[in-house]
């Protein structure tokens, strides 16, 4: 989290398919929400209320924000709560699972099976065959036009 708060990259991190939403009217810009985010994406700006200009209120930077949550419990005034993103994230159940999704969404998953030596036993192709039987069918089609193949064609109708 350290490395994605200091050089912006959150691709090696998984996000949540939730995002904080401030209340404007019952956040007192308190900052403990600043606070505790691991990768600083609230901050504090003006409220722009024309009877307290010094005011200040928490705004979310969604680009940056992870989902965790930490922020909402650490809000003692109840201004933060959990909305879903407009776009669900689907976060990889383990290593095997996040190299075939990458390799499926950059549209190279037949160099995966075809080119890498370490995946020439019977086990690494099984894992990556379960990966993709588990996928939501979106994605299986993905892969199935990557690879084509009509083994994994068969397997998938079934």
């Amino acid at each position: 989290m350290i490395a994605a708060q200091r050089f912006g990259s959150l691709h090696p991190i998984h996000t949540t398919n939730f995002l904080p939403v401030v209340a404007a009217p019952t956040c007192t810009g308190c900052g403990r929400c600043v606070s505790v985010c691991p990768v600083g994406a609230i901050s504090l700006v003006s409220a722009q209320d024309p009877r307290h200009r010094k005011r200040k209120r928490a705004q979310v930077d969604e680009d940056t924000c992870l989902g965790c949550g930490v922020c909402v419990t650490a809000c003692q005034h109840a201004s933060l709560s959990l909305k879903e993103r407009p776009a669900r994230v689907i976060t990889p159940l383990n290593s095997a699972h996040r190299i075939v999704l990458m390799a499926i969404e950059r549209g190279t998953l037949q160099n995966l099976i075809a080119d890498n030596q370490a995946l020439r036993s019977h086990r690494a192709m099984a894992a990556i065959l379960g990966v993709i039987l588990k996928l939501p069918p979106i994605k299986q089609a993905l892969a199935s036009r990557q690879l084509r193949s009509r083994y994994l064609e068969r397997l998938l109708a079934r």
